[in-house]
């Protein structure tokens, strides 16, 4: 066989199994979806008093929460959720919010927690459904203000939003600049980062292929160009999001504040007690089918989930502050 076929060749099953990798790395991560654990409790509105009514957004669905059944506040916090099971993750925060006199809209992406969809798709997919929920909140409250809340992938996607419609105000907390980088942090840690780094433009192309031209769009582009007051929160110790892949290290104009968050990692918002239960129940959870099922009864019945979720007082003033 002459030389040239035999190069062909080999490129041609190199292209093969670099996008083969790519892709199963890429599905391990966004092609499935995300319901609640059965393991874990998850805080209600009953638990904090709150009311609730479900909305439908196409094959989306989400919750308006008020406390005591009416807002006191002019302005609709839309709150976007992080990867995992939807918004039912985030009560504790969504009370908080609530109890600040602000009407809630909290809608869960394509493939999490209410919502319909087989899989999450990819990180735009959060994106279109924070526009969804933006526009469900200008045409069912449009006297009110819009502020958008977002933690982590609902850190990225509220940014993101923000570009594509108008709103006041966007607070990101542990937002990550973009999907390939996202997908580039997760991945080096089990491929590692030489591997990780030459995937990283068939990810390009596969986010690309799913949703054009926006597959790849940069929260920190976005949060430049969005005219909206933005608040960026951040902990010094995120080792998910890291300093060179998170949005908050970037250079940005007046319209963008900074909180950093000390000692804090990719919950900020959490105590450091809380982040600490939360990283021993994350470590628990990963070798759940190794412990019997009395192992299991006995120490998810048992886990401190208030503890866990308890939030910490100064970063979320510093949040209410910058909304007021």
């Amino acid at each position: 066989m002459e030389i040239w076929k035999i190069i062909v060749i080999v490129i041609a099953v190199a292209i093969v199994l670099l996008l083969s990798l790519a892709y199963a790395a890429y599905r391990t991560a966004f092609r499935k979806r995300y319901d609640k654990n059965p393991l874990l409790k998850f805080f209600t509105a009953a638990d904090f008093s709150l009311t609730e009514s479900l909305v439908k957004i196409g094959r989306l669905r989400g919750k308006i929460y008020l406390k005591g059944g009416a807002a006191d506040r002019e302005e609709v916090v839309v709150f976007v959720h992080g990867m995992g099971p939807g918004h039912c993750a985030y009560t504790t925060e969504i009370a908080y919010f609530c109890n600040l006199g602000y009407t809630v809209l909290a809608v869960d992406s394509l493939g999490c927690g209410l919502s319909g969809g087989r899989n999450i798709r990819g990180m735009y997919e959060g994106v279109k459904t924070a526009v969804a929920a933006i526009d469900f909140a200008r045409a069912n409250f449009p006297e009110k203000k819009i502020y958008l809340v977002g933690h982590s992938w609902g850190g990225y996607s509220a940014l993101c939003a923000s570009a594509r419609r108008k709103v006041e105000k966007v607070v990101a907390i542990s937002a990550p600049t973009s999907p390939v980088k996202t997908i580039y942090e997760g991945a080096s840690k089990i491929i590692s980062k030489p591997v990780a780094a030459i995937l990283c433009p068939w990810w390009w192309l596969i986010n690309f292929l799913l949703f054009g031209v926006n597959g790849n769009k940069s929260a920190v582009k976005c949060a430049r160009k969005n005219g909206a007051e933005t608040l960026l929160v951040h902990g010094d110790k995120d080792n998910i999001v890291t300093h060179t892949k998170a949005v908050f290290y970037r250079n940005y104009g007046e319209n963008v504040k900074k909180y950093l968050a000390e000692g804090k990692a990719h919950n900020p918002y959490n105590t450091v007690e809380a982040e600490k239960k939360l990283a021993e129940l994350s470590v628990k959870l990963s070798g759940a089918n190794k412990m019997t099922d009395k192992e299991r009864e006995e120490y998810f019945s048992n886990f401190d989930f208030t503890t866990a979720t308890a939030e910490d007082a100064e970063v979320m003033q510093a949040i209410a502050e910058f909304l007021e």
